[in-house]
């Protein structure tokens, strides 16, 4: 008998209790926006991403490093706080920006999502981007599977959920899993909205929020699937996100 590979959708952050992602490995989900600006800034040449919760924490990280090398980016209701480099827009993360800089991020949700995911043994982040590239890297390690989605503000987001829903399809094609409730749910709500990607999420309460601040291109560039073939991955001591894997990938994403 093939042992089913345990594989958990966890919709927001807070609804995987303490203690459940220990010994598996987790990927957070932030599609709009924080994971596709880090998977965007580690491409452009940052050596790290410094993931913090709160808005002082980055400024006091980002003081005690050396200045030319470091960014400091992040957003609070959607805007980059003052005095910051940079707010969470994707595009404003360029090679010229970037290389050979630390960025010590922080935003509403993202952050948050990974400081909570650090109980994980490993901890992955995706977005469509560098989608296929994660799936290698699921397929290659069989450790119990948590897809944790950043969420907005305490609710659940489409986006996130439509992400880990494709993700749940490429595992159950991978191996034989066993399934929580809300990989069901997210497997269920990708099969419905996912095959037109930019249309689904621009219905997210996400995306309106984005348009109605200018930033029509962040949902754009959120839904190019496969731009990239990294994959970010959370190291510790201190807390920072790194360029764990690359290399070329076949593509995963659903046909």
């Amino acid at each position: 008998m093939v042992e089913e590979r345990e594989v958990q959708v966890h919709l927001l952050p807070g609804l995987a209790p303490p203690g459940r992602l220990a010994h598996g490995i987790a990927v957070v989900i932030d599609v709009l926006r924080a994971s596709t600006t880090i998977i965007h800034a580690l491409a452009a040449g940052c050596t790290a991403v410094r993931p913090c919760s709160a808005v002082d924490e980055a400024r006091k990280v980002a003081d005690g490093m050396r200045a030319g090398r470091v960014l400091l980016g992040g957003e609070r209701k959607g805007v980059a706080p003052s005095g910051f480099d940079h707010g969470n827009s994707p595009a404003e993360y360029t090679a010229k920006n970037c290389r050979g800089s630390t960025l010590v991020l922080t935003t509403t949700n993202g952050t948050p999502a990974l400081v909570r995911a650090a109980e994980a043994e490993r901890i992955l982040v995706a977005g469509f981007v560098n989608f296929s590239a994660i799936c290698d890297q699921l397929r290659q390690d069989s450790r119990p599977v948590h897809l944790i989605c950043a969420g907005t503000d305490g609710e659940i987001t489409l986006e996130d959920t439509l992400l880990a829903g494709a993700l749940v399809d490429f595992l159950c094609d991978a191996s034989e899993v066993n399934l929580n409730d809300g990989a069901r749910l997210a497997w269920d709500c990708f099969e419905t909205h996912g095959r037109v990607l930019l249309g689904a999420l621009e219905l997210s309460r996400g995306a309106v929020e984005l348009r109605r601040l200018g930033y029509d291109e962040d949902i754009q560039m959120a839904a190019k699937i496969d731009q990239f073939a990294l994959v970010p991955e959370l190291r510790r001591d201190p807390l920072r996100v790194e360029v764990g894997a690359v290399g070329m990938v076949k593509n995963h994403w659903p046909k």
